[in-house]
């Protein structure tokens, strides 16, 4: 390898690099947005007991899929 296709690979891996950084640190920023309207979002469900019992503010439980053991053949 010559030392200016060394050099521009250097380059370009850099410029991975940082862009690699930049996206790790966006996706930081939007885990904690959603965090922050998650707890902002139950704050405001638990100061109205109407809206405490309200099937909106309960939390959601994970879907689990209906056994398919007869339609395997078992």
């Amino acid at each position: 390898m010559k030392a200016a296709e060394w050099a521009e690979d250097q380059h370009r891996r850099a410029e991975l690099d940082d862009l690699m950084a930049q996206l790790a640190d966006r996706e930081v920023q939007m885990e904690d947005d959603l965090i922050a309207a998650r707890d902002e979002y139950e704050l405001d469900c638990s100061r109205d007991p109407k809206l405490e019992a309200d099937l909106a503010c309960q939390p959601v439980r994970p879907h689990r899929p209906a056994s398919r053991g007869r339609s395997r053949g078992r």
